[in-house]
């Protein structure tokens, strides 16, 4: 699971631990990633943390060969890790840019292409993408992001037809908005491009502010990492085995209506 130490991919590792499975947690949050691994590992369950930078290929290739070293081969492979970097098309520089593909669509191609061969050994897998509702609908500011979620929905098709042969299912989740630290860790994770200094404005340091007493029906409010982890778990199992090359949207009513 990359992205395994927060949000999304955190609570996938723990309900799918939860499920049995031999988790391999990756991410560049050593702290957080270590301390899940513990967690787990405390609670009876298998998890090992390994310290990937997603953007790297040799960082990829070693997560896959110690996740294959310690539970003999790969079963599922769940893309999670992702940066929030906002800006326009005017607005994005072009390292900026490349850095939210780099981490959020050329990732999964990385890791796609290190895992698929264990799968292949092994004679089935499953892959589930996190893509978002912002690759399917436009939202101001977030050209990069809203590419690299679009880009991950048209991968996710792309290997689930190559790979239909071998057993192989490829699915993507879009979430609508989840409560989860995405834009607080991509800015202390990313220093380096959560800004252009010599471009755009630094983030405003300012106090933030109690949340308000949630209120509104379930539907209408944002969701849990769960919410999209159970998703997950779904397309990942057999009772998911004749879903392939989908794009699950998950976001209580968000896409649903019309303001």
């Amino acid at each position: 699971i990359t992205g395994g130490a927060n949000g999304i991919g955190l609570a996938a590792a723990e309900i799918f631990a939860r499920e049995g499975a031999n988790v391999a947690i990756a991410d560049r949050d050593v702290s957080f990633g270590q301390a899940c691994a513990e967690r787990l590992c405390a609670a009876g369950h298998k998890a090992i943390f390994v310290e990937t930078d997603v953007s790297s290929d040799a960082a990829v290739e070693a997560l896959i060969s110690e996740t294959v070293a310690q539970y003999v081969g790969i079963d599922i492979l769940v893309n999670a890790a992702g940066v929030d970097i906002t800006g326009t098309v005017v607005g994005t520089e072009p390292n900026r840019w490349q850095r939210v593909l780099d981490v959020n669509l050329s990732s999964i191609y990385r890791t796609c292409r290190f895992a698929i061969p264990h799968m292949i050994e092994r004679g089935a897998g499953a892959i589930v993408n996190i893509a978002s509702v912002q690759g399917l609908y436009g939202w101001p500011n977030y050209a990069a992001y809203a590419a690299s979620k679009a880009g991950i929905v048209g991968l996710t098709r792309q290997i689930a037809v190559e790979y239909a042969g071998q057993n192989i299912r490829s699915n993507a989740i879009s979430p609508g908005a989840i409560d989860t630290q995405l834009s607080a860790n991509s800015d202390r994770l990313e220093p380096d491009y959560a800004y252009d200094p010599g471009v755009t404005a630094p983030p405003e340091s300012e106090p933030t502010p109690e949340p308000a007493p949630e209120d509104r029906p379930r539907l209408c409010r944002p969701g849990m990492p769960e919410d999209i982890a159970y998703a997950t778990l779904f397309l990942a199992s057999d009772e998911a085995a004749y879903v392939s090359g989908q794009n699950l949207v998950v976001d209580g009513i968000y896409t649903a209506r019309v303001d």
